[in-house]
């Protein structure tokens, strides 16, 4: 949701009375695909309709001053953007990312000062760090280049920001997700072409987002450890770098071979990732087929993977408020829909496509659960960062 207002009496609250401009970046979806962009292998992703709006005005002090509800206001000079110590993990670190690398790139960039209000849920999953930056490359483009920087390249000064400043390790699938909008799907197999397929939604099945809780906070080792341990399959049993340059068969013939480079949880991780892009695949076509059903079985065999093989779906010894949790309670009131995790996992959020006749229903029990606020259908939105005249 769009929310100018309330941006704009937080920027007068904060920085005074003057004339404002407003921009929007919303989240994202990922309807499949469970950490695959990383070894090279395909996805389905969507935007979503929550996400961050600023009110925004230029300066010509250099300065970047930062004030977002909830948070302690921040501000830096544009001679200051070298990390300090504390900064990994915070949203200065993902404005000094973004400035960092458009000034590398050649592109102009210059002071602002902005008030930001979001609706995405905390800890939602529906990359609300993609969000802000794909939104500051925009303000940024905007207000100092010709505003139209194509999605691509927007959406890799993001990553580039939240793998190097921001600290975490993701691959480039949240920041596609919010620099195009839509649904597409992607192939990360080749990093410096990744194919984005424009697909349209044709299921009748509602999106549900449901919060279980919990903070992503402190879980970067874990995040960190599934592509390593996809890499370690790659490179010691494989003989290739990412996964994507094998194949299943070749993976089927080695994963029985002993190596002390490999263990049992990369494997079946590995594993894993060649039967997502299966899924992926078989998806996609249903998509365009109009099969409910289909979808339906790929999303629940896809949250059996990443609950089985994957092992992403709680914190060792943190089942209460764990994702997995939030599956078990779904799938015993949402009829013959399909639940799944969202996003990296471990904490956070489940994605819920239900039936229309049980949409009421199935919100109205969830919201038992966990309360209304944390249980919110969904939309799709097309397009990305935009300026809102």
């Amino acid at each position: 949701m769009i929310l100018s207002e309330e941006a704009k009496k937080l920027y007068a609250e904060t920085f005074g009375k003057e004339k404002t401009r407003v921009f929007y970046s919303h989240g994202r979806l990922e309807l499949l695909g469970n950490h695959t962009d990383h070894q090279g292998g395909v996805c389905l992703v969507a935007g979503v309709d929550l996400g961050i709006t600023a009110a925004v005005a230029k300066n010509d002090d250099g300065a970047i001053r930062v004030a977002s509800e909830g948070y302690a206001p921040f501000m830096f000079h544009l001679d200051e953007l070298r990390l300090k110590k504390g900064e990994v993990g915070t949203t200065i670190a993902i404005f000094k990312g973004v400035l960092s690398r458009m000034k590398a790139l050649g592109h102009k960039i210059g002071g602002f000062s902005a008030a930001l209000k979001s609706d995405l849920p905390s800890g939602s999953g529906l990359s609300s760090s993609a969000a802000v930056e794909a939104l500051v490359v925009h303000i940024l483009d905007t207000l100092y280049g010709k505003g139209d920087m194509k999605p691509m390249e927007m959406a890799k000064i993001s990553q580039y920001a939240e793998n190097r400043f921001f600290g975490k390790p993701c691959g480039l699938l949240d920041q596609i997700g919010v620099c195009y909008g839509g649904l597409n799907y992607l192939n990360f197999a080749n990093p410096d072409d990744i194919v984005v397929e424009p697909l349209e939604y044709t299921l009748t099945l509602k999106l549900v987002l449901v919060n279980t809780g919990g903070t992503h906070a402190n879980l970067t080792h874990l995040y960190a450890a599934i592509p390593n341990d996809m890499t370690s399959v790659a490179r010691n049993l494989l003989g290739v770098e990412r996964l994507c340059e094998s194949n299943l068969r070749e993976f089927l013939s080695r994963v029985s071979v002993p190596c002390l480079a490999v263990s049992e949880t990369a494997k079946l991780r590995a594993q894993h990732y060649f039967d997502e892009c299966n899924r992926v695949e078989e998806a996609k076509k249903a998509l365009r087929e109009k099969d409910s059903f289909t979808f339906i079985q790929d999303v629940r065999m896809s949250q059996e993977s990443s609950r089985s093989l994957l092992c992403n779906t709680y914190v060792p010894g943190q089942y209460e408020h764990s994702p997995q949790q939030g599956v078990d309670v779904a799938n015993r009131i949402i009829g013959h829909g399909g639940v799944r995790i969202m996003g990296g996992g471990f904490a956070g959020s489940i994605l819920c496509f239900v039936y229309p006749e049980d949409e009421k229903e199935f919100i109205l029990n969830m919201a038992k659960y966990y309360g209304k606020e944390n249980v919110v259908p969904l939309k799709i939105v097309e397009g990305g960062p935009t300026e809102i005249k």
